[in-house]
């Protein structure tokens, strides 16, 4: 199995004074607990063992006979609740012909009844899960609800729809292991692709073996990487770069530093990337360079094997162009031998610096106080309308 890496080893083996001294700081667990009140760390080791729990549901779930192969899957969620769904369809984009695709909106596309609308939902209460999951049963589309409880599973239990529930103590976000491999359980047993137990299990095998890794910031004396790029991000904006199918996983990144760490984060693809938006993030650098301003941004590119040659080629000479403007550039190989492994191993790695960022920046990693009261904001004026 290829491990994580990072194509500028003098960066990688020699880690900051401010690196060494805040990963040796939060190597002291009771340091951790004094920030990390609510134990989110908990959740970052349970990763394996949710992933293996969310798929031994997915097959053990007594699917209904009316549940047959769709011809088009729309899985509706937002946040926490979606970012699993963006995998899967990921996934499913190189290995099925059925379309998989994510909606984040009160509405739906066309439907018929070959369509089947996965409603996803942590909480059960998210109205945007909600909502196109009862237009799908008006269009008399196939419907399933994955949720913890609330509105989504009583709204499901009302009109008799297929459903299936989960426990999980810890937040939205951190039940990505349900996200993943619970719906894609359901599909492979629907027959959009096949997916074998054994490679689910060496993908789980890998968490299991990163969690232990990286558990805690300093081992053997070495600083571990997510501690590592945690100590570079502080104080910078992260750009993320993924390389093909990892463009989801860059998003991941993104919404995991949002909300574990309080830092906005800039997700982008190549090659997308390359035909537009590079122009203005070379030229900015330059700007940097030219002007001997401390230049605020860190670039993080992830790559894998499994990317498209091209794309990863690409990488590499995205790389060159950021080095030579004067822009610190990580490329990072994130291991794995399938789109699948690679893809969790990101986002593993993407929790894990969100974590440790949020330590050395004395911020607790499960509060999200300002969406709660965003939540709440909209609540009340949906009401007084």
């Amino acid at each position: 199995m290829s491990d994580l890496y990072v194509s500028q080893e003098t960066d990688f083996m020699e880690p900051s004074d401010i690196a060494k001294s805040l990963a040796t700081k939060f190597s002291v667990i009771d340091a951790v607990r004094k920030i990390d009140k609510d134990d989110f760390r908990g959740t970052l080791l349970g990763l394996a063992e949710q992933c293996r729990s969310a798929w031994n549901l997915g097959h053990t779930w007594q699917m209904p006979e009316s549940m047959r192969q769709p011809k088009r899957v729309i899985v509706a969620g937002v946040g926490g609740s979606a970012i699993g769904a963006d995998v899967v369809a990921t996934c499913a984009r190189l290995a099925t012909h059925v379309p998989v695709e994510v909606t984040r909106d009160y509405t739906l596309p066309p439907l018929d009844e070959d369509c089947l609308v996965m409603a996803c939902s942590f909480s059960g209460e998210t109205e945007e899960a909600i909502k196109p999951f009862e237009e799908a049963a008006a269009a008399g589309a196939m419907c399933l609800a994955v949720t913890t409880g609330g509105a989504l599973e009583r709204a499901a239990l009302k009109m008799g729809a297929p459903l299936v529930t989960y426990n999980w103590n810890g937040t939205p976000r951190s039940a990505i292991g349900y996200g993943v491999f619970l719906p894609l359980a359901i599909l492979s047993r629907l027959g959009l692709f096949e997916i074998s137990d054994q490679e689910v299990q060496r993908v789980i095998t890998n968490l299991e073996e990163l969690s232990e890794k990286w558990a805690y910031p300093v081992a053997d004396d070495i600083v571990s990487l997510p501690a590592l790029i945690a100590a570079e991000i502080l104080d910078r904006i992260p750009l993320i770069v993924g390389a093909g199918f990892l463009g989801v996983a860059a998003r991941r990144w993104a919404g995991e530093l949002a909300e574990n760490s309080k830092l906005l984060a800039v997700p982008v693809t190549v090659p997308e990337f390359n035909h537009n938006l590079l122009e203005g993030a070379v030229a900015d650098a330059l700007r940097y360079q030219r002007e001997g301003a401390t230049d605020p941004w860190f670039v993080i590119l992830l790559d894998a094997e499994p990317v498209h040659p091209r794309n990863r080629l690409r990488m590499d000479i995205t790389r060159m162009h950021f080095e030579e403007a004067g822009r610190k550039a990580w490329h990072i190989d994130v291991g794995g031998t399938t789109p699948l492994e690679s893809i969790m191993r990101a986002c593993t790695l993407a929790s894990w610096t969100s974590f440790y960022l949020a330590l050395y920046s004395g911020i607790d990693p499960t509060t999200v106080d300002i969406l709660a009261q965003f939540k709440r904001d909209i609540s009340n004026a949906t009401e007084s309308s």
